[in-house]
């Protein structure tokens, strides 16, 4: 996957290929896997390509005259997507989104890595400029509340055999379970799917580097009675890697579901609460497997939350949300609820969050700056058609 869904052996969705990476088998094995042109004619291969040669020789004839002129291709224009593969639009949006961030770092208690937003500049211009807005400010807690969370990791372990399957099933790209709330299937919402992997990649990107800055070390490093059931990945253990996708995975459904129009999504919450319930077991699976801390958690649903409205405000111009979390306050009793930190029924992230200890999450809804970008804005409107119900009385 992208990070810890994407980044393992499970998920080769890295390449942008297999939909098997969310979980699909069977039927849809011609269509994962996008390399897997043979379900439509023949494979790359020597004698494929020795075929090619000789028919070509067998038929190509004298040269042709008067051919008319083909028209130009139109520069950086939305019209050209819908003719690229999806290996190649994945290339343009990554680069859309990348691009708009970057990151520094601070080291005073603890390390203090800062995510930027770049906004303002003329895009069309020859040399553009750019300022840059805080985005996501995450500051590591200091290392004697991990060592205190360790007792919810000896805890958690206790139900390891009732979530066995889920966590083993959950280690690569988890779209199916959201799939069971979410009507997703790459017939249906083929661009669902799509943006959800651009999103997530994006979420790599981000988080990875994040991992990196503040190098928290995982629960095997503090104690040998951890004892994970699965393989602790090699990158840092806050934020969660698992706990930010979910979180931007279930904000992204729920938004399309929101803005579609479909009476029962708008209706009471009901879909979104139920997708945020799902990103959180996932998160907090993450712990019951040994792999991480709850605090772990609680900065991954912070940073999911505030990429997916980003990505949200990228694809359609709207505003954009600054977040903070600061582990110095996050209390070491304190297990991870989601509930502190976003209302669903109006996809709405809390302005403050607070512990035993004291506020450590704070949110603050920005006005759109800047335009969106064409090429994503392309991609969500595709994405939020597949979202719109059909109008029975027209």
């Amino acid at each position: 996957m992208t990070a810890e869904f994407f980044g393992t052996p499970q998920g080769a969705y890295g390449a942008y290929g297999a939909y098997g990476a969310y979980g699909y088998s069977g039927a849809y094995g011609a269509y994962g896997a996008y390399g897997a042109y043979g379900a439509y004619g023949l494979p790359e291969s020597p004698v494929a390509a020795e075929a090619l040669v000789t028919t070509r020789d067998g038929i190509v004839g004298a040269p042709l005259e008067h051919l008319p002129a083909a028209r130009p291709g139109v520069p950086n224009d939305v019209q050209n997507l819908k003719r690229l593969s999806r290996e190649v639009r994945a290339a343009i949006f990554a680069f859309e989104l990348n691009s708009k961030v970057e990151m520094s770092v601070t080291v005073d208690e603890t390390a203090t890595a800062t995510l930027w937003r770049r906004v303002g500049g003329d895009q069309d211009a020859a040399r553009p400029s750019f300022k840059y807005r805080e985005m996501v400010e995450m500051t590591a807690p200091r290392q004697d509340v991990f060592e205190k969370q360790l007792g919810f990791l000896t805890g958690y372990a206790d139900i390891r055999q009732d979530r066995g399957a889920e966590i083993l099933s959950q280690i690569a790209a988890p779209i199916p379970f959201y799939q069971t709330i979410s009507f997703i299937d790459p017939a249906r919402t083929p661009y669902t799917l799509e943006l959800l992997a651009t999103a997530l990649r994006f979420t790599n990107y981000c988080e990875q580097q994040m991992k990196y800055a503040l190098a928290v070390k995982r629960p095997i490093e503090l104690s040998p009675q951890v004892q994970p059931m699965i393989q602790t990945p090699t990158h840092g253990s806050l934020p969660s890697g698992h706990a930010t996708e979910a979180f931007v995975t279930a904000r992204l459904i729920w938004k399309l579901m929101l803005h579609s129009g479909t009476p029962q999504y708008e209706a009471g919450g009901h879909w979104g609460e139920m997708l945020m319930r799902l990103a959180s077991r996932i998160a907090v699976n993450r712990t019951v497997a040994g792999v991480h801390f709850p605090v772990d958690s609680a900065a991954g649903a912070v940073l999911g939350l505030t990429l997916a409205e980003f990505v949200h405000g990228q694809c359609t111009g709207g505003g954009w949300t600054t977040s903070r979390f600061n582990g110095l306050c996050y209390s070491p009793s304190s297990d991870f609820d989601w509930h502190g930190l976003y209302v669903a029924a109006n996809d709405h992230q809390r302005v403050e969050t607070e512990g035993p200890d004291g506020v450590w999450a704070k949110a603050k809804q920005r006005r759109p700056e800047g335009s969106k970008a064409p090429a994503l804005a392309w991609l969500w409107n595709k994405a939020q058609e597949e979202w719109v119900d059909f109008d029975p009385t027209t």
